[in-house]
């Protein structure tokens, strides 16, 4: 997974468009330093083969399509892809549908994508850089985003490489995090709404526990987008759940004995939000790999690599790998299965596609002991896997019968419930004691026009006393969410960690909880009627706190 912001804009290659990309230091009239990682991609002499016909040679490497053991693995866990009875073999291939990668930069030149890229198509890219030209890679870690594309739509039957997951369909390209700039991420997002079918974000804030707000311009084209993309269907926005968890490199939280724990994926601001898909990761074994972290608002889990196999997908300078791996390569599996499902119903809303991702999703790992099943929306749900492995002939399948909810309209309800003032608010919350605070909130038939829940959004107010400005008291804190009865589902939105910044453990500042906002899919196609508890414990000792005010917002149908 990316994480935004990358860097500081640095030095730049000179570019013409005639070339593409110039080489560094000494070509196309440019007087800038050489970049120290080694300069640039030089594009200058790159030709793309003409396009043959033929088996793809490193396809029985893609165990994710189909594993039927090869990596190691046990045959049967991958994306029910390209086996004899996955969603290819359904007549689907994601033709007609574009996923866009919004990345670091794309190799759009490269043999296995340049098939389903059209350079004419000047709606289906943007370079942040350089306006005007394919967002090709410039630096030598200029890597990712053609990695990403490569798992989403590599082009099959060419004789060359592997293939997609969406293999037919086509290819968009913004490499809005090659500037760090949050406006724009936006305007990537909001790019060409109506011919997109999905918009891939393999990127995400720092797995380090620290809670990581999304600029406003980030939820304002959400928010737009869901509404008004795809001539009013909604915009789809595929994003991963992170590399937080304990055994990942990227991992930086720790408890109180000095023991990495995992991160919470509700911490990461761009995922929290109802318009967007979060995604975790399972490996060959349909086991959640070690960086994987859980979390309340995971819809489905893509495959992806562990410490022993990874993905094979392709590789700046026409090039491939097989290590791919983290959050950023299951996230475009999924990203490839919405156009395999776009192809087969173009009409689907936003709503409809994540209603059927959830659906069809297989249980996997079904040993887990976090799995908890829920009679009345007939779902089974895990906080390390959502609802589970993603599963894209059945996604398929279910798509292709399915009826729109609410007549087609990308719009849910909803019914928000403040709770703050006196006399209750605001609650003291003792230090270091196991027993929680809590608030209650009674949804009604009468007050709420929602029969079945589809994301429930908690805006939570708390800090440290006397002083609530004091933001690593945040790490203090467990909170859950607990629906009405008689199943009485636990959202766990936050739990107790030590937030360490930096190498010498100077910095422990987990973030603020003030308005911040906890996003859940736990609760999808259940009831809202009944009473809803939020319970919230100081699970570490030394300070004290105070509870100043939540709210519930229940979005559905």
């Amino acid at each position: 997974m990316k994480f935004f912001p990358l860097r500081p804009l640095r030095a730049l290659c000179a570019v013409t468009i005639s070339v593409l990309l110039a080489a560094c230091g000494g070509g196309g009239g440019s007087s800038s330093p050489t970049d120290t990682r080694a300069c640039c991609f030089d594009y200058s002499t790159f030709v793309v083969p003409p396009p043959v016909v033929g088996p793809d040679p490193l396809l029985p490497d893609q165990w994710h399509l189909d594993n039927f053991g090869q990596s190691g693995g046990t045959p049967g866990e991958d994306l029910n892809v390209a086996g004899a009875t996955g969603a290819w073999a359904l007549g689907t291939k994601g033709e007609g549908v574009r996923v866009a990668i919004v990345d670091d930069a794309v190799e759009t030149v490269h043999p296995d994508l340049a098939p389903n890229f059209n350079l004419a198509d000047t709606a289906s890219y943007y370079n942040y850089l350089f306006p005007g030209s394919p967002p090709l890679p410039y630096f030598l870690d200029e890597d990712h985003g053609t990695s990403v594309a490569g798992i989403a739509v590599a082009r099959d039957g060419n004789a060359i490489g592997g293939a997609g997951v969406a293999p037919r369909a086509s290819l968009g390209a913004y490499n809005a995090l090659a500037t760090s700039q949050d406006a724009d991420i936006a305007d990537a997002l909001r790019r060409a709404p109506d011919v997109t079918g999905v918009y891939n974000n393999s990127w995400g804030s720092p797995d380090n526990g620290v809670l990581n707000a999304a600029e406003p311009s980030f939820v304002a084209a959400i928010e737009a987008g869901i509404t008004t993309g795809r001539n009013g269907k909604g915009s789809i926005y595929v994003f991963p759940a992170g590399n937080g968890g304990s055994g990942g490199a990227n991992a930086n939280v720790w408890d109180l004995s000095g023991n990495k724990i995992d991160e919470n994926s509700n911490f990461d601001g761009y995922v929290n939000k109802r318009g967007v898909i979060a995604v975790c990761a399972v490996d060959d074994n349909g086991v959640a790999p070690s960086y994987g972290e859980p979390g309340a608002n995971l819809l489905v889990c893509g495959r992806s690599g562990n410490d022993r196999v990874g993905i094979t997908t392709t590789m700046p300078q026409g090039a491939y790998r097989s290590t791919f791996s983290g959050t950023s390569a299951s996230t475009p599996t999924v990203s490839g299965i919405v156009a395999l499902m776009l192809k087969e119903r173009p009409d689907l809303t936003w709503r409809d596609v994540r209603l059927i991702l959830a659906k069809s999703a297989r249980k996997n790992h079904p040993a887990d002991p976090g799995w908890v099943y829920s009679p009345a929306s007939g779902l089974s749900f895990n906080p390390r896997y959502g609802f589970g492995a993603v599963d894209a002939a059945a996604a398929v399948t279910m798509a292709r019968t399915w009826t729109t909810i609410d007549g087609g309209s990308p719009v849910m309800k909803s019914c928000s419930y403040p709770r703050s003032g006196a006399p209750t608010f605001p609650i003291s919350i003792p230090d270091n004691v196991s027993s929680p605070v809590s608030d209650t909130v009674t949804v009604d038939a009468s007050s709420c026009a929602i029969t079945r829940i589809e994301f429930v959004e908690v805006e939570f107010d708390a800090g440290r006393a006397p002083d609530p400005a004091v933001t690593y008291y945040s790490g203090d804190l467990r909170v859950e969410l607990i629906g009405p009865a008689p199943a009485s589902l636990v959202s766990l939105l936050a739990s107790e960690r030590l937030c360490l910044l930096d190498s010498d453990n100077v910095a422990d500042d987990c973030g603020s909880y003030s308005h911040w906002k906890f996003g859940s899919v736990r609760h999808l196609e259940e009831s809202p009627v009944g009473t809803w508890t939020l319970r919230v414990t100081d699970a570490q000792p030394s300070d004290s706190g105070v509870w100043n005010s939540w709210r519930l917002t229940i979005w559905g149908r």
